[in-house]
């Protein structure tokens, strides 16, 4: 019994340290934290300014706006330094839109009907400038963090998509209505401009607020092969909740 007992003790001698160590006390850690990883959500807004958007922004009943979509993506970043991270990110984000032709119908003076759907993944590496310390040190072992920090990023990537229209067509020489689906795919380097803040939520979560604009365009196939390359540059509004220790 004795020996359980010593031997109990020095299990917990050893291992409550490693714990408060990590989790710190009331509103403040043991450490600089290194690592946060996040999760972020939001609105992206697509630039939509290529030719291959012009067919269906002019003949169909379709705006701009609607190939703007939600957004959901992740973060991990690592400090390098007291105000600087390097941060790894991916995204998806997907626009559908129901649309008829503009000035057609068909022999029944029915609508001749599409759906479109527009799907972008993304991935990023880049680097984030804190304009502001995000903490400071009480004596040797209390870090405290700031409420409020402000940044600034910027950094590059790939941007897939997926282009796809599904429904009825005109023939403008025949004047027939076939059905059929027109889909591309394809990737380009991205390059990015990003400026947000961080708000403290206790000592280790983290409400992050971000406006992000992107530089990118693509290669296209398939039944838009004489196509230039699609546009795939725009805005992003994100807000996300991320961990860091």
């Amino acid at each position: 019994m004795r020996k359980t007992v010593l031997l109990a003790a020095l299990v917990t001698g050893l291992t409550l340290p490693t714990t408060v160590a990590a989790q710190g006390g009331p509103g403040f850690l043991f450490k600089n934290p290194r690592v946060s990883i996040g999760v972020r959500t939001g609105y992206q807004l697509p630039r939509v300014e290529s030719d291959i958007f012009a067919f269906p922004l002019d003949s169909l009943t379709l705006e701009r706006s609607d190939f703007a979509s939600p957004y959901l993506g992740g973060e991990i970043a690592v400090r390098v330094a007291d105000r600087l991270d390097v941060a790894v990110g991916v995204g998806w984000a997907r626009a559908r839109s129901e649309s008829e032709y503009v000035n057609w119908v068909d022999q029944d003076d029915n609508p001749i009907e599409q759906v479109t759907t527009f799907q972008t993944i993304s991935g990023s590496l880049g680097a984030k400038y804190y304009f502001v310390d995000r903490g400071r040190s009480i004596g040797r072992f209390a870090w405290v963090p700031s409420r409020l920090t402000p940044y600034l990023g910027g950094g590059i990537g790939v941007v897939s998509y997926e282009l796809d229209q599904a429904g009825d067509w005109v023939d403008f020489q025949t004047l027939e209505v076939f059905p059929d689906r027109l889909r591309t795919t394809g990737a380009g380097v991205s390059g990015y401009l990003a400026g947000g803040a961080d708000v403290a939520l206790g000592k280790q979560f983290v409400l992050t607020a971000e406006a992000r604009y992107t530089l990118a365009n693509g290669s296209v196939g398939g039944p838009y092969s004489g196509f230039d390359k699609i546009d795939l540059a725009g805005l992003q509004l994100l807000a996300g909740l991320a961990l860091r220790w």
